[in-house]
């Protein structure tokens, strides 16, 4: 077990200022100030960009200190180590969306067109301080009713302001069920090396659970800030389990972090042969853009080769009624016992069929 330092609420706590910065940005503008308007909408853009998009850290300095743990541990193979294969989870549970726990349907429109009227009060005082720089005046071309509409669709942006309360998640699909399959893997293995039947000849196996994956995957990227020269120099496949609910929606992914990190096409491919030949349906996705993140991406952007198993679509604009994924209902009795037996046997086919590729080569 390892602590790391976390500064965990300012991940999404910043959400409520920025709404608060959109509206004094549109009163400059219908104050007809709009060179200050144009640097807070300006600044507003940047922060949802590295904050909500890419998961930068940049507001920590403003937010209070905690203290996370990342739990892991190896089991040795028989030989010579060639290569390592981490299957991993997250055990931390997330604050309660309000958009999904009181309308999913309307979360994907209600997050795009807050980000759109974020972008066109930029653009409305832009224009407004190149005409003010030319000396021309706004009065009649973009004023008062530019800054009239970009308050008025204010609206859209209020519900964001009460984007997550104080109320934690029970977690048991995201992400606890992933937890306990890892744990039971590690159990797994273990008990056949200690019944000297170990099958793995040349792979290290590591099973890990983050810390703090519900605020921007802090515990895996210190963990692979930790041990990325380690992670580099041994062949590393890592099979992250996170959000896991349904069978029907069995899918691996090759993209995530809001589609701007690649993750292993060949091991998501591989999975999903895994899982068709167990008799599973499974598919390749890609995270779309506000779907968030798992703890695949810190791998993926340290250039090790990774991917996520998960039993939900991601694909926001597809949320329903009946969502329980980051509401007071994720319990267990929403996660199928047939999930939760594919992710078993699929995670252990996965690991013997690595080592059984070197032992051919070996051979």
């Amino acid at each position: 077990m390892r602590s790391l330092p976390s500064t965990p609420k300012s991940f999404l706590k910043y959400i409520p200022g920025l709404v608060v910065l959109y509206f004094i940005c549109a009163a400059l503008l219908l104050l007809k100030l709009p060179v200050p308007a144009l640097i807070g909408y300006a600044l507003g853009i940047f922060v949802f960009y590295a904050q909500f998009a890419r998961y930068w850290e940049l507001l920590d300095p403003l937010f209070p200190k905690a203290t996370g743990y990342n739990v892991f541990g190896s089991i040795q193979p028989q030989e010579e180590v060639q290569q390592q294969v981490i299957i991993s989870a997250h055990h931390d549970a997330a604050y309660v969306f309000q958009l999904i726990a009181h309308c999913p349907r309307y979360y994907a429109r209600l997050i795009n067109t807050g980000v759109l009227f974020l972008i066109l009060g930029f653009l409305v005082a832009l224009a407004e301080t190149v005409l003010s720089l030319l000396q021309i005046p706004i009065s009649g071309l973009t004023h008062p009713w530019a800054p009239i509409v970009l308050l008025a669709g204010g609206i859209f942006l209020i519900p964001l302001a009460f984007f997550t309360t104080r109320q934690v998640s029970p977690g048991a699909g995201d992400n606890m069920i992933a937890v306990a399959i890892a744990t039971e893997i590690a159990r797994l293995f273990h008990d056949a090396k200690q019944a000297g039947k170990s099958p793995l000849q040349h792979t290290r196996l590591i099973v890990a659970s983050f810390d703090a994956e519900e605020a921007g995957i802090r515990g895996a990227r210190a963990f692979c800030r930790k041990h990325g020269e380690a992670l580099l120099r041994t062949k590393t496949y890592v099979l992250n389990i996170d959000t896991l609910y349904k069978l029907a929606d069995l899918n691996f992914l090759d993209k995530d972090l809001n589609a701007s990190v690649k993750l292993s096409h060949q091991m998501a491919q591989d999975c999903v042969a895994i899982a068709k030949s167990l008799g599973y349906p499974a598919r390749i996705t890609g995270m779309p853009f506000g779907g968030g993140s798992t703890d695949a991406a810190a791998f993926g952007q340290i250039g090790v080769e990774a991917t996520n198993m998960a039993g939900i679509s991601f694909d926001i604009s597809r949320f329903s009624e009946g969502l329980v994924y980051h509401t007071p209902n994720d319990l267990t009795k929403y996660v199928e016992p047939e999930i939760v037996e594919a992710a078993l046997k699929i995670v252990r086919d996965y690991i013997l069929k690595k080592d059984n590729e070197l032992k051919g080569i070996s051979a």
